[in-house]
């Protein structure tokens, strides 16, 4: 375990009959969460399983037309956003890759996306002490499986912030490298005043993980490039929501309280050293 940056860990994990197990027990992973910190966990996921995930989204994309209705979520989708969400006043550009409706694939497509999905969910349920399945339930959380593709020339995600429940940790998974695939865009926090950037930090296969309200947003790609749509190329990411799409949205007023939250921390150790 390291500190790379002021609020931001690095922590070390094996890669273990299909479990992601980290260097230090799962409690402890999720104190460092909710100091809040910014947690890297170096997963161990093979190249070869994160690339095969983007060639078999990018396919599955390839034969299945682009959504243009609302989200429905319940079933498999993809779409490319480029509006302002209507209850945070978030803009977007990115393509979004869905699958609600994960089970419902076709056995080659379920079977490579699972490769890193149920390593993820399982991770999650590991630090949350859950034991959530994939399935659609309405008027409860589920899981919202995702591919997301920032494309080179401007893609992005501007700020915004979720309900701490029922998620309580974001997980952000890098299925591609920085340096290499791509070389501008990453997720950034705001804790206590202090602006948290991930980009260049992330390697792929590491797991970014936050406290779920923390307000936070994905940094424009470089507008040197020509954006398109069709290339490939730009930075890609899985992550896992967990969340219930007909509760009560997050308050458009942006979660505060953080400089008392890490005060507090701060008495409390104080005085258990004395």
């Amino acid at each position: 375990m390291k500190e790379v940056a002021k609020y931001l860990i690095k922590v070390d994990a094996e890669f273990k009959d299909g479990r992601i197990v980290p260097e230090i027990p799962y409690e402890e992973v999720m104190r460092l969460v909710n100091e809040p910190n910014i947690v890297i966990i170096r997963t161990g996921i093979p190249e070869s399983t994160l690339r095969s995930v983007i060639a078999t989204t990018r396919a599955w994309a390839d034969t299945t037309p682009l959504a243009e209705g609302p989200d429905t979520f319940d079933n498999n989708q993809h779409k490319q956003r480029l509006h302002i969400a209507k209850i945070q006043q978030a803009p977007q550009l990115f393509h979004d890759h869905t699958f609600d409706a994960i089970l419902d694939l076709d056995e080659s497509t379920k079977q490579t996306l699972l490769s890193v999905f149920n390593p993820m969910r399982q991770f999650w349920n590991d630090l949350t002490g859950n034991n959530e399945e994939y399935g659609i339930r309405k008027g409860q959380p589920y899981f919202h499986p995702q591919v997301t593709h920032y494309p080179l020339g401007g893609s992005f995600f501007g700020r915004h912030w979720h309900p701490l429940n029922p998620q309580k940790v974001g997980t952000i998974l890098a299925l591609n490298q920085y340096g290499k695939d791509y070389t501008s865009g990453g997720t950034g926090y705001v804790i206590n005043d202090h602006i948290v950037e991930t980009e260049g930090f992330q390697d792929m296969g590491d797991i970014i993980l936050f406290r779920y309200d923390l307000p936070h947003w994905v940094s424009p790609s470089s507008f040197a490039d020509r954006f398109s749509w069709d290339d490939p190329a730009g930075r890609w990411v899985a992550i896992l929501p967990f969340y219930d799409p007909w509760a009560k949205p997050a308050d458009k007023d942006e979660p505060q309280g953080w400089k008392a939250h890490i005060q507090t921390a701060k008495n409390t150790s104080s005085e258990v050293a004395v």
